[in-house]
Formats: structure tokens, sequence, C-alpha cells
């Protein structure tokens, strides 16, 4: 009987052991998984957090392929996004901003329909491939729109990019037009002549548009009135031009010498009889101008200033944040 008392004694013992063993084991695992990185506030952010930002933003796959280097540089970049979007989450709360549970699920629908997936079982799958939880992917959510809705009230509808900020991004970008003058062309056409008849009535309406021109009447109302070409009911504007475009008895007069907006005068061609005025001219040998740029390439560099301007403005906010909120990295 006592040695079956001893055996049993020696028994729990072990069973304490075991789970003590399996206890310290699943503790240390557990602190593999969820090591602490860095505390934001009181918030604080792990490496399964860290595990995830980086699987969303590279792909495992992608992520396994990349230098040891590589890899180190990208974690520490996605630390330093997740310390970021802690901080503009906690100014946007700060300013009374938030997200309903109505915006997140909107905001969920729509990513479902752009990777086309049936229900929300195939978005917990793939969040799962990412080592990401529904309920965590909610959570990353919330911060980005919280993130998104700071940007618009706070720094967006303050921000102004000036002609001259367009010109200087145009000119030190190389997005002026290569070395060649273009001119905006509108003309008043006049019918050919034979008789003299024609040609003592085609010197009076060449006289009275100079002297009404004269008097303030705009060249765009005189060839309404005056103009034969099919541009008369546009105020004779014919659009823009360079070299070899034209006639050559057109273009030695609009490419040459003539002042912007001041008349020319009359211009023999096969075609007839033309009063031109150049109304824009674009000469990069004597600088640069708003009308040089296209409006593609000015509306291209507005939305390129716009996000250099935004990004420039959520540095500076996130650096004051730095000072008024803790944030402590764990080695």
């Amino acid at each position: 009987m006592k040695n079956k008392s001893v055996y049993s004694q020696l028994r729990i013992i072990l069973v304490l052991v075991f789970f003590t063993i399996s206890a310290h084991i699943q503790i240390s695992r557990a602190q593999v998984v969820d090591q602490l990185l860095a505390v934001v506030g009181n918030q604080i952010i792990t490496s399964r957090d860290l595990r995830q930002a980086v699987q969303l933003e590279y792909g495992q796959q992608q992520f396994s392929h990349l230098s040891q280097e590589a890899q180190n540089k990208a974690k520490q970049k996605q630390l330093h996004k997740l310390v970021d979007d802690l901080l503009l989450a906690h100014l946007a709360r700060k300013k009374g901003i938030k997200v309903t549970a109505k915006e997140i699920e909107l905001t969920i629908k729509r990513v479902k329909k752009q990777n086309k997936m049936k229900d929300e079982e195939e978005l917990k799958e793939a969040l799962e491939h990412q080592g990401m939880s529904l309920e965590s992917y909610r959570i990353k959510l919330t911060r980005d729109i919280l993130r998104t809705k700071l940007i618009n009230q706070e720094i967006k509808p303050h921000i102004i990019i000036t002609n001259a900020e367009i010109l200087n991004y145009a000119q030190e970008n190389d997005l002026f037009p290569k070395n060649e003058v273009q001119i905006t062309l509108a003309q008043i056409l006049l019918p050919k002549t034979t008789t003299k008849d024609e040609k003592d009535k085609l010197k009076e309406t060449v006289a009275e548009i100079k002297k009404r021109l004269k008097k303030g009447e705009s060249f765009a109302s005189l060839a309404r009135e005056f103009s034969t070409g099919p541009a008369a009911g546009s105020g004779g504007k014919l659009g823009n031009f360079k070299k070899g475009q034209l006639l050559p008895e057109i273009e030695s007069v609009a490419l040459g010498k003539l002042p912007v907006n001041q008349m020319s005068k009359l211009i023999h061609t096969r075609f007839g009889n033309h009063l031109i005025m150049v109304l824009q001219r674009n000469d990069p040998k004597s600088g640069q101008t708003m009308e040089s740029l296209t409006p593609e390439v000015e509306t291209r560099i507005k939305n390129a200033l716009f996000t250099d301007t935004v990004k420039h403005e959520v540095a500076q906010m996130l650096a004051k944040l730095r000072q008024e909120v803790p944030v402590k990295y764990k080695n």
C-alpha cells in the first residue's frame, strides 16, 4: 500500500511537471508569435501586427523572394507606417472624427466586389492566407478610413497650387514643348478678287475692319461678321499651330514678327485674302507661360503637386504628433 501511495504521488508530480513545462512552452511560443514591438500612447504594436502588414503589402511569396536586407527594410518601413497610422487615428479621434459600422461594411462590400468574391467566407479565407482575421481586417480598415477622413478634413481643403508652382514644376521636369514656337491663330478670310470692282470692294472692307478694330471692337466679332471661312462662327479662331502646319504665306507672318493681338496686313493665298491675328505665342527662347502647357499636362502637374503637398503636410502633422504622443520601440 505504501509503494502504491508513493507511486500515485510520483505520478501526480510528473503530471504537474508536464503541465508546467507545456505551459512554459506555450508562453514562449506566444511570446515569439506576439512579441511587443512598439507602444504608441496607450496602444501597442506586436510582431503579429507587423507580419500582417508586411503580408498585405507584399504578399507572402513576393516577400520570401526578397533578400534578407530587403526584408529587414520592408519590416522597418511597415512598422513605422503602423506607428503613423496609430498617431493619425489618435488625432482623428481627438478632432471628433469617427468611422461608423456602415462605412466599414460598405468598404468590405466594395473590396469583395473588386476581387470578385461571392461572400464573406471567401474574404475570410483570403485574409487567413495573409495571417489576418476578419476582425483584425476591420480594425485596419477603421484606421485607414480615419486617416483618409483626417487628411480630407484637415489638409486637402487648405492646399492651393499656384501658377508659379506649376511653371516651376514644368521647367524642372522638362514638360514644355521642345524648342518650338507655337501660336494660337485667328483669321478673317475674305473672298479672292479678280476684277477691279472686287478689288476695290476688298479695300473698302479691309479699311472698315481696321477702323472698327481701332475703335475697340474685337477681332472675334469682326470675324463673325466679315469672314467667309468655316471658323467665322467661333470668332475666326483656327487653333494652335507650329512651324510647318500653315500656308507658307501665312506662316512667315504668324511665326515672324507679328505682335500678339495685333492684326496683320492683308495676306494673299490661293484660298483667298487673309487678315490674321496671333492670340497667344509660346516661344521657348523668350520664356514659358501657362498657355504653353496642354490641359492634360497642366492637370498632371497639378495632381503631382497636390500629392506631394499632402505628403509633406502629413509628415509635418506626424512630426508634431510625435512630440505630443509618446512612441517607444522595443528591442
